[in-house]
């Protein structure tokens, strides 16, 4: 919608009743505002998406109506509104889901480095570090989102939670399963006074056992979709050349320089679409 933030959402908020029914029917866009760090109401959010795709659903509307008044041809009417609406509703939904983007996204950030970050915590307080050093440790080193974390931890603990509260609130707004479970075990282990070494290296030979079961999942799975790939981006558009080949030497058909090109320009398409495809098979987290 062409309006600033805070107007969008003073206008979101007069329509705030529908977003409420929204979230009753739709309750997972609550957790997903929320573990995506985005700045909204769950109820505003939804009221928002249904005014901006009402928005740009009459735009669509309105460019289709400026065609049938340029052509003169009326009988679009019906197939316009039609469109207009799947458009409307498509809008809506996307709108509903677009958080859970960001989810993912933080989700692989963080668990793309969570056994480095592990491993480090584990060594640190092996090594006699007490647990809120190894953390500040943690949130220095680098690693990503997972240090940021550890970070926003830190400054609470500093500013007077005490530090099961703060890693309480930690694994309740992280997105990550992974680390919401060393999280919750790590709080625990403070609360009953056990060892955080033999914790903490627990759940290090946990998560290592599981990676090392979805890479051999992964490892079976790759085979079909590596002779797959192989038959999309070598054999068929082999076959497929051959074949326009063959026709234009027996018909009128021939095999231009822009057919070829177009067959070689859809072949490259198909090899980065599977290609990404494969990459969302693969596990997260590196060794």
């Amino acid at each position: 919608m062409p309006l600033r933030r805070d107007r969008a959402l003073k206008l979101a908020g007069q329509f705030s009743f529908i977003g409420y029914q929204i979230t009753k029917i739709y309750p997972s866009v609550i957790a997903d505002l929320a573990q995506a760090e985005m700045k909204y109401n769950p109820e505003e959010y939804s009221a928002l998406s249904v005014l901006s795709a009402i928005y740009q659903g009459v735009l669509v509307f309105g460019a289709l109506l400026v065609v049938m008044v340029l052509t003169r041809n009326w009988a679009l009417m019906d197939v316009s509104i039609a469109m207009a609406a799947l458009f409307t509703a498509f809008m809506f939904f996307r709108s509903l889901v677009y958080p859970s983007y960001f989810v993912k996204k933080r989700v692989y950030e963080i668990e793309k480095n969570f056994l480095y970050a592990l491993r480090h915590l584990l060594i640190q307080v092996r090594g006699g570090t007490p647990v809120f050093n190894s953390m500040v440790s943690v949130s220095e080193a680098g690693y990503g989102e997972i240090s940021t974390e550890f970070l926003r931890v830190i400054r609470e603990i500093n500013s007077g939670k005490s530090m099961t509260e703060a890693l309480e609130r930690m694994a309740l707004r992280n997105p990550s399963a992974y680390l919401r479970r060393m999280i919750w075990q790590m709080v625990n282990a403070l609360r009953t006074g056990t060892d955080m070494g033999k914790t903490l290296q627990v759940i290090l030979d946990q998560f290592t056992a599981e990676q090392r079961v979805l890479l051999q999942k992964f490892a079976k799975e790759l085979g079909p979709w590596a002779m797959m790939y192989m038959m999309v981006t070598v054999i068929f558009p082999t076959l497929g050349i051959t074949l326009f080949l063959i026709l234009s030497s027996m018909s009128s058909f021939k095999l231009t320089d822009p057919v070829l090109f177009s067959f070689i320009g859809l072949s490259v398409v198909i090899q980065y679409f599977f290609i990404q495809f494969l990459k969302t098979k693969r596990p997260v987290m590196r060794w």
